[in-house]
């Protein structure tokens, strides 16, 4: 059995369309860094997904649009889970502020360009799957995160004016 068929293997899964380019840009990623890739339709087979692999290195992906749907019950299960999860925006689209900070709040990582995805992943891998240290509410404050804010208040500004 080839590493990549391993059910230890790290992987990334994909959630939306499997034929879209951001799902394609992924692909090529997994492969560029030897993840396994598993496609999913929608965030209900992604949960699927995990809960039949719970001890496995998984990382997930997609669309904001498209991991946002319901109340962000899918960010709220990786964020119980340990699984990093990193969601692109879609600057065609309607942001809402606060679901944006839920998503946030709850360890997601967002990314403006695919760039931003494969920063993600080399992060993910070099941290051996982990998110790292826990952000609180308070860290929205700190100095060393003002960039980030400022960012996240940049785009949604963006998006108003448009």
């Amino acid at each position: 059995m080839a590493a990549s068929d391993s059910q230890f293997h790290p992987r990334v899964i994909v959630v939306g369309d499997r034929h879209s380019d951001f799902a394609m840009e992924v692909g090529r990623l997994a492969a560029e860094y030897d993840l396994a890739m598993t496609p999913c339709d929608d965030i209900y087979s992604a949960a699927t997904e995990l809960a039949g692999h719970p001890d496995r290195f998984t990382m997930v992906t997609g669309m904001f649009r498209q991991l946002i749907r319901g109340k962000g019950d899918f960010f709220a299960l990786t964020e119980r889970d340990g699984v990093p999860c990193c969601c692109l925006l879609d600057k065609e689209g309607d942001v809402d502020r606060d679901k944006i900070l839920m998503a946030v709040r709850l360890g997601v990582r967002l990314a403006g360009e695919m760039a931003d995805i494969r920063q993600f992943l080399e992060d993910r891998l070099a941290a051996g799957g982990h998110r790292g240290p826990e952000a609180d509410e308070e860290d929205f404050f700190r100095e060393q995160f003002r960039a980030t804010e400022d960012e996240l208040e940049a785009l949604l500004r963006q998006e108003t004016d448009g």
